[in-house]
């Protein structure tokens, strides 16, 4: 076996091996979310009311060896305010809380296109879980031309994974990969 040989198979050996663990790292993830008492949209909910607003992203933070949780950030109803929330899967509560400059955040989107919206984060959640058939772990709002849309990643019992977009002016699934 010469050494290009012999270099194209150790590299074809890390990218199986590399394979297998992202695959089992994504089928922990799907069973640690599956263990949560609170869902992805109940922490939405929570920390919707403590910060008087509008989730507008919302993540499953799992990392091996780091207890997990919900990272919510909700935008205050007054539009000036944008609060960043970790949340217990477990129990629920308010673990920390930051604000955030939103400046970024909205240079594509104003913030009164994402209060206007006729579909909210959670019912764009609640929509891709039943399509897909799994556990939402990350949403977020984006604008879609002068359109709000979500996008929700939800994961599958067996580690799979989908992205759902859904349309903010009617809440249906636009599309999914």
């Amino acid at each position: 076996m010469n050494l290009k040989t012999s270099g194209i198979a150790l590299a074809a050996s890390l990218l199986a091996l590399a394979s297998v663990q992202a695959s089992e790292s994504a089928q922990h993830e799907a069973q640690s979310i599956s263990r949560a008492k609170f869902s992805l949209s109940e922490a939405i909910h929570l920390a919707e009311r403590q910060g008087n607003g509008q989730a507008i992203s919302a993540e499953y933070e799992f990392k091996r060896g780091n207890p997990a949780y919900y990272e919510v950030k909700v935008l205050r109803d007054d539009g000036r305010r944008l609060t960043q929330y970790q949340l217990s899967p477990d129990t629920g509560r308010v673990q920390e809380a930051s604000n955030e400059e939103f400046e970024k955040l909205f240079t594509r989107l104003k913030p009164a296109s994402v209060q206007n919206a006729p579909t909210s984060l959670s019912r764009a959640i609640s929509t891709a879980e039943a399509r897909s058939g799994g556990k939402a772990t990350e949403a977020e709002v984006d604008r879609d031309g002068d359109q709000v849309k979500y996008t929700v990643k939800v994961v599958k019992t067996d580690g799979s994974s989908e992205k759902v977009r859904i349309n903010g002016a009617d809440g249906k699934v636009a599309s999914a990969d």
